[in-house]
Parts: C-alpha cells; structure tokens; sequence
C-alpha cells in the first residue's frame, strides 16, 4: 500500500523501504542496514517502533542507481556520505617466478582503488573473481576455505590443483548468501 504524503505529487513523495527493497528483488529483512551503509539516513514519517522508514524522492533515485552500478561493479562518485568505492573480496591471478599461476584472495572496501594499486606492480594483473559484500568477515570465510582446499604460499596467496574448480567453488560459497561473483575485465 502506498501512502501519499500530504502536499506532494506521487513523483517527489519519499518512498518506503519496502519498496524499493521489492524494486531491486531485495528481502526487506535487514534493508535498512542495507541502505545505511550506501551512506543513506532513511527517516520516518511518524513516530513509533513498527512505523515503516522511507527515502526522499531524490535519495531513493540515487540509491537504485548505486545499487545498479554495484551490481555491474561500476564505482560510484565518491560523496559526502560514502567515502570510498564498491567492496568486497576478489582473486587476483599472481604469476609465480616458476611460471605457477597463484590466487591472491583479499577484502577492501574499495576494490578499484586497491586494484590500481596491484596494477602498479603487475601491469597486466588479471581479476579472476570480484564477490561485492560489505563485510570484511566474507575474506576470513573465503581464506579458511582457501586454506582447507589449497595450498598456502604466502599471506592470502594460494595455488589449487584446478583454478577453474576452485573458484567454481568458491562460486557457490558466495551463492549461499546470495552473492554473485563478478568475473569480468576490471
């Protein structure tokens, strides 16, 4: 049910979480955290524990286009509110001296950033992998399951028997949460 606020147009009312949790195919059950950490303060129109939160108009389109680039993992502008990019883990391919192809997994919460810095030292670096979360609990879950399947080489650095199966694999993990890996040229 939408409810109108009064002395606005249905184009400039502020929108329900709910919504526009339902508009991006989002559970509602923890949205509002969702949206906070986009640097976004949902408010309410009244007051009382079960009242729903809203967006102004105006914020709400920013938000859906921020989340729509998150998922193309397109970096939004950095803003007043959020200081940095995308984040989340990824899996870099590190050449070794011995021609062996290692896995570098790690968490940032800005993966273009910390990605141009690896560019620095390998120029043709080649992302395996980009899982977008926001929590930096997702890297310890993804290197003890590294640690278990792989062998380690250095600090989060990594060979498998078969890339292609590992990260296959770690595919799925992230599935488990909904997560969708990225694995396009960055």
């Amino acid at each position: 049910m939408n409810e109108e606020v009064a002395g606005t147009t249905s184009d400039d009312r502020p929108r329900r979480l709910t919504e526009i949790a339902s508009a991006l195919g989002k559970n509602p059950t923890g949205f509002l955290k969702f949206v906070r950490r986009r640097g976004f303060e949902p408010f309410k129109l009244q007051e009382g524990q079960n009242k729903p939160y809203y967006l102004t108009a105006q914020d709400a389109e920013v938000f859906l286009q921020r989340v729509k680039d998150e998922e193309r993992l397109v970096p939004f502008p950095e803003t007043e509110t959020v200081s940095s990019g995308v984040s989340g883990v990824y899996a870099v391919e590190v050449p070794g001296y011995d021609g062996s192809t290692r896995i570098k997994i790690g968490w940032s919460d800005n993966i273009a950033e910390r990605l141009n810095t690896y560019r620095t030292i390998i120029p043709d670096l080649r992302v395996l992998r980009v899982w977008l979360c926001y929590a930096d609990w997702f890297e310890r879950m993804t290197l003890a399951w590294a640690e278990k399947n792989g062998t380690q080489i250095g600090q989060e650095l990594f060979e498998f028997e078969d890339k292609r199966e590992a990260l296959s694999s770690l595919d799925d993990l992230f599935a488990n949460f909904g997560i969708e890996a990225k694995n396009e040229s960055l």
